[in-house]
């Protein structure tokens, strides 16, 4: 009797501190999901497609998660704060989605970044890890220091300018790669990708020059300064398609996203027309089929 009552004391408590433990890390998820991603750099232009509405970027903005960030060739940098004063910057040409919805990399971890094209410098603080990075090809698992990468349509490199990094090949028969700080792995995106001591010296002379210099926080000063965004036109389909056309790990919500887009006549026969690119709109164009 004794032990079958010690039994039922100690099923109760596992379930009491499993039920405290799930209530605690969802408090934290959720206080890191609410904090989300500022923008509290920008030297150029950018532009924000957050929800169905695309926006003019400027400091202070907080942006949602899926938010989708565009730079224009001119552009120097945009860098976005995030938890635990993790950033993001993002340098000219460059097409990115920040902390993208319903999206995983190796290990069930979400990233924070999907970098589509163009070059970005992901940076953690000492003591604090950043979440990683998922891109055609390739994936950076959370490492702690800094690490720039770079996606062209036909390369993608990684330089390991302050950290440990293990980056993954998302191809068929890719296998993880360890770089150590000071290191470059270099790739197609297709095949086996190589690990050098160092960066060679031309793709040094491509990296955007404000990756190379220590930039101020400035989240704290903005936190209570917040940039309402002046609304654009659009997105048009031609605005939309190469995120539309993205390989399915990243456009998983995209129908259900921008359907409202397809009330236009003009939108709607674009994606008719293109459907081949992304047939999930099918169900969109032709609900009775």
């Amino acid at each position: 009797m004794w032990s079958s009552g010690r039994g039922r004391w100690w099923t109760s408590v596992r379930l009491r501190t499993s039920l405290l433990a799930v209530a605690l890390t969802t408090m934290v998820n959720g206080h890191c999901r609410a904090e989300g991603w500022m923008l509290t750099l920008l030297d150029g232009e950018a532009v924000v497609i957050d929800g169905a509405r695309r926006l003019t970027a400027g400091p202070g903005l907080r942006v949602s998660p899926g938010a989708l960030v565009e730079t224009s060739a001119t552009t120097a940098l945009v860098r976005f704060e995030g938890p635990d004063q993790a950033t993001i910057d993002l340098g000219p040409d460059t097409r990115a989605m920040l902390a993208p919805d319903n999206a995983t990399a190796r290990g069930g971890r979400p990233p924070a970044v999907y970098l589509q094209q163009g070059s970005v410098k992901l940076t953690s603080q000492e003591g604090s890890t950043f979440p990683g990075l998922v891109a055609p090809g390739l994936e950076l698992l959370p490492f702690s220091g800094s690490a720039v990468v770079q996606v062209g349509k036909g390369d993608r490199a990684v330089f390991a300018e302050a950290a440990r990094l293990d980056v993954g090949e998302r191809h068929s028969g890719g296998v993880p790669r360890f770089l150590k700080a000071g290191e470059f792995y270099s790739g197609d995106g297709k095949r086996a990708g190589i690990v050098a001591e160092r960066p060679t010296a031309d793709w040094l002379k491509q990296v955007p020059r404000a990756f190379r210099d220590p930039l101020p926080l400035r989240a704290a000063a903005l936190r209570d300064k917040p940039f309402e965004a002046p609304p654009l036109p659009g997105p048009t389909y031609e605005q939309l398609a190469r995120w539309l056309g993205a390989e399915p790990y990243v456009r998983r919500d995209f129908v259900s996203r921008f359907k409202p887009l397809a009330r236009d006549a003009a939108f709607r026969r674009a994606l008719q027309s293109h459907l081949a690119s992304h047939p999930e709109w099918a169900v969109v164009l032709s609900p009775d089929r």
